[in-house]
């Protein structure tokens, strides 16, 4: 059955990839009002997420960003969808880095070094780009998909462009393997962490469960930690924006390095929360008083 639904959808999903952007565009601004409005893709998940980390904002102003997210979505969803066929040059012209200095003093020293980021803005554009924008070899670790047609289609278009895909299962070995020259790993760490062996501090008004590997790598190799933020600043247009941790993880307390990432995270999706992942069951545990409570999300 993988095999069925992934050869009937391929085709699709080819035909999207080559539509020129405009079009690409317009598909996406009738998509939205048919997943808005008709379908009401997880709205409630959203509207849950949203209410829990903006508790000082009118329901006006939270169904102003709602809107804004889902229209966001859409546009996403096609922009990786455009990952299949998108030329070198597009990429170019659509993804741009701020401060590209700041890693570059670490690549020139000859470090590793960690890129600790959220699914904040396109990362899959980001993805594809940073072989072509920055001297190191680049490395993701990615979650394997339960459909091996679909997972395998992610992993090609994801790097054919030279960046080394990592699945969460081989990261401690990879990661400790040498190369050639310094490595560049772009860890996503914003998603639901199991309670028990996760980091929690306070984020967005909630205590929140993040993933501790973007720590244990940085101490156990002693590998310099950047903050990046993927920024929107038009559609189909972002910059990513690095911001320096620690470039000595080993003298920091355990936890200061997540505890920073959280707090760096926070302040970009306050500035606009429109790029953030709110549709993502992202609090499926809280910590109250002590005990970790599983959370039912209403869909």
């Amino acid at each position: 059955m993988q095999a069925v639904g992934y050869y009937i959808a391929l085709p699709f999903l080819y035909f999207i990839s080559i539509l020129p952007f405009p079009l690409l565009y317009l598909l996406s601004d009738f998509l939205y009002i048919i997943i808005y409005y008709l379908i009401g893709y997880r709205k409630s998940v959203v509207r849950t997420n949203l209410k829990n980390s903006f508790p000082e904002k009118s329901e006006e102003e939270l169904i102003k960003i709602e809107k804004a997210f889902f229209k966001y979505i859409v546009d996403f969803f096609l922009e990786m969808l455009k990952c299949l066929t998108i030329s070198k040059e597009e990429l170019l012209k659509r993804v741009s880095i701020e401060n590209p200095e700041v890693v570059e003093e670490l690549f020139n020293s000859g470090q590793n070094v960690i890129v600790s980021t959220g699914h904040y803005g396109n990362h899959e554009w980001i993805n594809q780009v940073l072989p072509f924008m920055l001297p190191f070899q680049i490395k993701t670790v990615y979650r394997i998909q339960h459909n091996t047609y679909f997972n395998q289609l992610f992993l090609d278009f994801r790097s054919r462009y030279g960046v080394e895909m990592i699945s969460m299962n081989e990261s401690y070995r990879k990661i400790n393997t040498k190369d050639s020259k310094p490595f560049l790993l772009l860890l996503a760490n914003d998603q639901s962490a199991p309670p028990d062996k996760a980091f929690w501090t306070t984020f967005l008004n909630q205590e929140t469960s993040f993933f501790a590997g973007t720590e244990i790598f940085a101490h156990r190799y002693n590998i310099p930690v950047v903050y990046g933020c993927i920024k929107r600043i038009g559609r189909g247009k972002y910059r990513a924006v690095f911001d320096i941790i620690s470039t000595r993880p080993r003298e920091l307390p355990k936890g200061k390095i997540l505890e920073e990432h959280a707090k760096k995270l926070e302040r970009d999706i306050r500035q606009d929360p429109t790029p953030w992942m709110w549709s993502h069951k992202r609090w499926k545990y809280k910590k109250i008083n002590g005990e970790y409570i599983d959370v039912n999300y209403k869909e």
